[in-house]
């Protein structure tokens, strides 16, 4: 338009200054520089007036308070109300809206503001991008020594029509209350933190009404700032000391955004805004507005996954989740409208040998089910080909990318991509220096939803004289045995699960007496460098402990202790009336679901789209 604008412009002078040629010189060069001066005056008007245009852009959707958020959750959240009895990651899921920790992630560092990272995995414990939470701030400057200043003014929820909540009565958050529930972590037999080697020998202590301090041997002071920092849900002592416990979901109360005020067993689980919040939005068009935007939320306890999609796709849960495989239909049957993300879940399962006997002592061994695997195959035909290959003891994520070695890096050692390439001969000549040259039988402990998998491998490895026996058991004994770690001897191969990336520097999926470290690696430099990884993370920074990791990898997928068990890509799925959410999971150190507080939903939206 500005040139087509221009151009007649300066047709019209062109005419005109036809018409005055005939006049004196002097009146021309006058009539000229008119012209000119017109023609400039006019582009610049009209460049102005585009450059308006351009930059004038939609209004940012300002938040709106209301409306209900809907999910739906698998399984009952039976143990959810309770973390000495239930693992803060999960099924404690309610607490995340309730109570709350000292520091959680930093949402204005995620997609709602800088755009740093996604909050797309649960296992996010990078100290770059924590903030205060009811800590407002905290020093850590002396090693084995964490200190927090608790913010002022933080109350916890009232809801007269529950006893619980009466017996707080609304008081404000103060030490006391951190020491207590720390405290109770760390010495309760049933919770988590109390079965951590070193954390449960810390000190934990008030020096004042808002400053709570923990003393702790430096070599776990990483662990230490990871459990009990953010992944500890701060209580009112009042409650625990008159009932016993807070298992019973009518003793819920603590100083988060909601509160809860309903639960119907394998039904539903309902929460309420906190009108007296103390937290703002921190960034955005709704910056230093009151927290939450929602007035409640509501948990759908649908055990069976097709009950779930069908909820979803009619519009009566906000978000949803598919597979590679289910989510062409998903986008299929809504029209393409749902919003969408897609992220490799940090956590999950391998396959780990039995190192301490034969055959898989031998590493030679080991070496060899590796590359007897055809892993493009394997990736196309049973994860839709666009899995991730090598995601033990680590996967791959954005935030995490400074300690995961890709097998793509040109720094990655040659012996390790040659782990990753199907090479039966190279397999069969592994077999013959591990003393093998005929093969051998081995056995795998998984449930029936792996035998799936373990048959493509069983196929692949018959062909280079390895026969495997595939046994299944149900889904509680079989977690007995490999987390108790009583499967070696019987099966020389077991599924089990591995720690997520919040553990990754503590080296938990190959060092330690946890149930992470389901292949009970015992090395001695996986010792060394464990030592030597807590000591840089206290004096020197977590990059610095990232750069030491990466380096390690080196050594550790050399020794193919596990086989990787691959990854595609998984979708999480909202529809567009659930606003400033981008696919988050947990922001923080697995605070599953916290993210609601910062999202909102345009109900006009909502009923204009028919639901």
């Amino acid at each position: 338009m500005k040139g087509k604008f221009i151009w007649m412009l300066v047709s019209s002078l062109m005419v005109l200054s036809l018409v005055i040629a005939s006049c004196a010189p002097k009146e021309v060069e006058e009539k000229k520089a008119e012209e000119e001066k017109a023609v400039v005056k006019m582009e610049e008007e009209a460049a102005e007036k585009v450059v308006k245009e351009e930059v004038v852009a939609p209004a940012p959707e300002v938040p709106k308070y209301g409306g209900i958020f809907s999910k739906a959750y698998g399984m009952d959240i039976t143990t959810g109300f309770d973390e000495v009895f239930g693992f803060h990651a999960n099924p404690t899921t309610t607490i995340h809206l309730t109570n709350e920790e000292l520091l959680t992630g930093d949402w204005s560092r995620g997609m709602a503001g800088t755009g740093e990272l996604a909050w797309d995995i649960g296992g996010n414990d990078i100290w770059e991008y924590k903030t205060g939470c009811l800590a407002e701030s905290w020093d850590f400057s002396t090693p084995g020594k964490m200190v927090f200043h608790l913010r002022k003014g933080v109350h916890y929820a009232l809801n007269p029509e529950q006893e619980a909540s009466r017996l707080v009565n609304g008081r404000e958050l103060v030490a006391d209350d951190v020491v207590f529930s720390l405290t109770m972590y760390r010495d309760n037999p049933r919770a988590y933190i109390s079965k951590q080697p070193g954390l449960n020998k810390a000190k934990i202590y008030a020096t004042d009404k808002y400053t709570v301090v923990i003393e702790i041997d430096p070599a776990y002071v990483p662990a230490a700032r990871m459990r009990y920092a953010d992944f500890a849900s701060i209580v009112p002592p009042e409650v625990v000391n008159k009932y016993g416990d807070m298992k019973d979901w009518n003793r819920s109360v603590g100083t988060g955004p909601f509160i809860l005020v309903d639960y119907v067993p394998s039904s539903t689980i309902t929460f309420r805004r906190n009108p007296n919040y103390w937290d703002t939005d921190p960034c955005g068009p709704g910056k230093g507005n009151q927290l939450p935007y929602l007035d409640g939320v509501k948990y759908l306890i649908i055990p069976d996954a097709s009950t779930r999609d069908a909820a979803f796709r009619t519009g009566k849960i906000d978000v949803g989740s598919a597979t590679w495989e289910t989510f062409p239909l998903f986008m299929e049957q809504t029209g393409g409208v749902i919003k969408y993300s897609k992220s490799l879940f940090d956590g999950g399962f391998n396959t780990h040998f039995d190192i301490k006997n034969p055959p898989f002592n031998n590493k030679s061994a080991r070496r060899a089910m590796m590359m007897a695997i055809d892993w493009q195959s394997l990736a196309k035909e049973l994860f839709g080909g666009e899995a991730e290959i090598n995601t033990w003891p680590v996967t791959y994520n954005s935030a995490y990318k400074a300690l995961f070695l890709s097998l793509d890096d040109p720094d990655c050692p040659a012996s390790v991509k040659e782990l990753y390439t199907y090479n039966p001969d190279k397999a069969k000549q592994a077999l013959k220096d591990a003393g093998y040259p005929n093969g051998f039988k081995v056995k795998v402990l998984c449930t029936s939803a792996q035998v799936d998998y373990f048959s493509v491998l069983k196929d692949m490895w018959a062909k280079v004289g390895v026969e495997l026996d595939i046994a299944t058991l149900e889904t509680g004994a079989w977690t007995e045995l490999y987390q108790r770690k009583r499967w070696y001897g019987e099966y020389q191969l077991c599924y089990s699960s591995m720690g997520g990336l919040s553990t990754a520097l503590q080296l938990t999926n190959i060092w330690g007496p946890g149930w992470a470290n389901a292949t009970d690696i015992q090395d001695p430099y996986i010792g060394e460098m464990y030592d030597k990884l807590q000591r840089a993370i206290v004096y020197e920074g977590q990059a610095v402990a990232m750069a030491m990791h990466r380096e390690l990898m080196k050594y550790v997928l050399d020794q193919a202790w596990a086989i990787p068990y691959p990854k595609a890509p998984g979708y999480t799925m909202w529809w567009p009336w659930l606003k400033n959410y981008h696919g988050e999971f947990s922001v923080g150190n697995w605070n599953e679901g916290n993210w609601v507080k910062w999202v909102w939903i345009d109900q006009e939206l909502k009923k204009s789209m028919g639901y």
